[in-house]
């Protein structure tokens, strides 16, 4: 199941620029795309004749064409057009529309109730700021449920393992890290410190570090989809001074947006703090899909492992606390959706 009443990222901007565009997002197939006066839109990927993908046609004036058998629609779903037909169109003859807005890098799409849709919820992160932040963005397909994804967002641990050649601490400054866990009304967040600690393999290279250093990462989840991040690294002793600015420092929104119940879209957008002071060219944007992509097949291949398992049988440890949280919540969320959804059928 998945909480309907929200916004999820279902494109970056550019992949609309000149195309339609097939996805499905939680279970359900969705073609969006532009009209000729530049209008987003969002429908239903299944001409009301015969089912056809939308996806397979194209823009006209009259709209989006069915390409099987010719029938138009405009960007609300309603079908404007009939070859052959004379008269009115039937009020039947439409496709569900989604509402869809852009914000920063991408297309966010709500799949519920679209009386509810309130823009002011979309997540405006990492922010356009003055100082100006190289940013990139990018999305990977991931054959895992994207609560497997949000769970490996909201527990850090595991960078000192899977990421240990790259952006992870050692073991041991891992295990003593200070984790400060809260609630909040859309989800939960956490501080993770790591004061006097071993400096990343990477940031070594980057920022220079020679000796030990204080770092910290703040993640907050907002439900259903997203995890907002900021983390950085600065010489030890300076973070308890107030000092986030001279080492490392990045600001990015995770945006897992469900495909079907095993599979999901991981969208990312990525603000890299320390890349305006390195030399012109010498380095993109935080480089963040290659360790990305090491988290995702980790996922897959859990899912693969809990196929048929029972996953109450797992264990729970001291670093799962800010996870447990952020799952509870979430499901907490989807029952209610679910008891408000049969309260109105019944």
């Amino acid at each position: 199941m998945f909480l309907r009443n929200a916004w999820y990222v279902a494109a970056a901007r550019e992949e609309l620029k000149d195309r339609l565009l097939a996805r499905t997002l939680l279970n359900e197939p969705v073609v969006l795309g532009r009209d000729r006066s530049g209008t987003l839109f969002a429908l239903e990927d299944r001409c009301c004749h015969r089912a056809a993908p939308l996806s397979l046609g194209w823009i006209a004036e009259r709209g989006l064409i069915c390409g099987y058998h010719g029938l138009a629609y405009d960007a609300t779903g309603a079908c404007v057009s009939i070859p052959g037909h004379k008269g009115k169109i039937p009020k039947e003859a439409r496709v569900r529309s989604y509402p869809v807005t852009e914000c920063g890098d991408f297309v966010w799409i709500w799949m519920g109730d679209p009386v509810r849709a309130d823009k002011r919820q979309v997540i405006d992160y990492p922010p356009d700021d003055p100082i100006n932040w190289p940013r990139s963005h990018g999305m990977l397909h991931v054959k895992a449920s994207y609560v497997l994804l949000l769970e490996n967002l909201m527990d850090l641990s595991h960078l000192s393992y899977l990421q240990r050649s790259s952006i992870g601490s050692s073991p041991e400054d891992s295990a003593d890290a200070k984790i400060e866990v809260k609630s909040t009304p859309t989800g939960a967040k956490f501080l993770r410190l790591m004061l006097t600690a071993t400096p990343a393999k990477a940031t070594v290279l980057r920022q220079g570090f020679t000796g030990q250093v204080d770092r910290w990462s703040d993640f907050e989840f907002v439900a259903p989809s997203c995890v907002v991040q900021w983390s950085g690294a600065v010489s030890a002793g300076l973070y308890q001074k107030g000092v986030r600015e001279g080492g490392q420092s990045n600001r990015i929104l995770h945006a897992v947006t469900p495909e079907t119940d095993r599979t999901c879209h991981y969208f990312f957008c990525a603000a890299d703090g320390y890349a305006r002071f390195e030399a012109s060219g010498a380095r993109k944007a935080m480089e963040v899909s290659e360790i990305f992509k090491e988290d995702a097949l980790m996922v897959e291949q859990q899912q693969l492992r809990l196929e048929g398992y029972d996953a109450g049988k797992l264990l729970n440890i001291p670093s799962d606390v800010a996870r447990v949280k952020m799952a509870r919540f979430l499901k907490q969320k989807i029952q209610e959706e679910q008891a408000q959804v049969t309260v109105a059928a019944e």
